[in-house]
């Protein structure tokens, strides 16, 4: 899975807390044309394999309702994929529902009467699980909201772990986020600040980190902005295969 958002948490990974009710994962289109169109967010991401602009995601703004829309556009501008985010919730756990049309794949989890329902369908292919203790729970973009409210406790030196529900794969994930130099971090390089925070999250199973690469962030600490998310991206590539990615972020 992703964290950014992607976790996949790649996927961690996206987004900031604004009026302390939603938060945000962000590309590169002109600031112009992005707010033409509605956009605050958008995030560039690259292929870490090739170097290469895979996708876009375009994050609206929070609407009256407490949603958020975000596509998922390749390089030629096409949408491939869309997934909406309900923050009627707490803001680490909104509602998330992400359809793409490649492989008419769904995968969502909402909450119903308390409970939480996991979804994954594929080509007709459905599987549902529920989850009922769900308090601490973080879902999707709301790992960037968990990272600011425990950004304290997180920036003096603790380990800090967090439990992150799964939908993909029908299950529940358990992490652990550090602060890291920015000497152990990929994503201290050109265009970062020197003010910059990194963050390392690594699987809280021993025996799973062995096969789990680490997911990094970059935060700008004014604002407490993502700026660089690099891991597993919550959608899927062309061939249905996991991809990771490095995402730049801007805001507008």
């Amino acid at each position: 899975m992703g964290l950014g958002l992607g976790l996949e948490f790649r996927g961690l990974i996206g987004m900031r807390i604004v009026h302390q009710a939603m938060l945000l994962f962000g590309f590169l289109f002109a600031a112009s044309a992005m707010a033409n169109n509605g956009y605050a967010v958008s995030g560039a991401a690259y292929n870490l394999k090739t170097g290469k602009l895979a996708y876009r995601e375009l994050f609206t703004a929070l609407d009256v309702n407490g949603l958020v829309q975000v596509n998922y556009a390749k390089p030629d501008g096409i949408v491939f994929a869309r997934k909406t985010l309900n923050y009627a919730t707490e803001v680490f756990q909104p509602g998330v529902e992400i359809t793409d049309e490649r492989d008419e794949e769904l995968v969502s989890a909402t909450f119903d009467a308390g409970r939480l329902l996991l979804t994954h369908k594929k080509k007709g292919d459905s599987h549902t699980k529920t989850l009922y203790d769900t308090a601490k729970l973080v879902i999707d973009a709301g790992v960037d909201a968990f990272i600011q409210l425990n950004w304290v406790k997180i920036t003096s030196g603790k380990k800090v772990e967090f439990d992150v529900a799964d939908a993909r794969n029908l299950g529940i994930e358990k992490f652990v986020i550090k602060e890291i130099d920015a000497s152990a971090s990929p994503l201290a390089y050109k265009g970062a600040a020197e003010t910059w925070k990194y963050f390392r999250v690594e699987t809280a199973n021993k025996l799973s980190s062995i096969f789990v690469e680490p997911i990094f962030y970059a935060y700008e600490p004014d604002g407490k902005y993502l700026m660089r998310y690099q891991g597993r991206a919550n959608i899927d590539n062309d061939a249905g295969e996991a991809w990771d990615v490095r995402i730049e972020y801007e805001y507008f």
